[in-house]
């Protein structure tokens, strides 16, 4: 049995899962930005007041975590890049993911961004997590069909 662990996110774990980032999260990641996987998964370290990454057996296999654009705005924003590993682990990380997503609801009122509407199984996730998915309109740098996604606090 494999070995699930969460873990704070470190720079040195990048490179591990953007060589191997799912083909959905890749094309999210160009379509939305432009960056390669390495260069999203270094800017949302950056900008990110708390990130973590899943390992699976030591190694890592995504990455998420919650930026938040503003101080005073009450507001954070949620991402998570991941490898093709995470579907082989996905319960584990969904029942982690849920206790994460609680936590940082109680912190901020609103946890809003955007998913692109062809990563079904992002989109399949987010619900299961209780956001609310509002439907598809122009997003990013290619201007492809993202839907905004929400979870309000007192949705939790």
């Amino acid at each position: 049995m494999a070995t699930v662990e969460v873990v704070p996110a470190l720079a040195e774990h990048i490179p591990a899962i953007a060589a191997a980032m799912r083909a959905a999260d890749r094309q999210e990641v160009a379509a939305a930005s432009g960056r390669s996987p390495g260069a999203a998964l270094h800017c949302s370290l950056r900008v990110s007041i708390e990130a973590w990454t899943g390992l699976i057996d030591g190694r890592p296999v995504c990455m998420f975590g919650l930026g938040c654009p503003s101080l005073l705005g009450g507001v954070g924003v949620p991402w998570l890049l991941g490898t093709d590993q995470l579907k082989r682990h996905q319960m584990a990380f969904l029942r982690r993911n849920r206790a994460v997503v609680a936590r940082w609801a109680a912190r901020y009122p609103r946890l809003i961004n955007f998913v692109d509407a062809r990563n079904l199984t992002s989109i399949r996730w987010l619900r299961w997590l209780g956001f609310v998915i509002d439907p598809a309109r122009p997003y990013g740098l290619a201007g492809l069909p993202f839907h905004p996604f929400v979870l309000r606090s007192d949705h939790v």
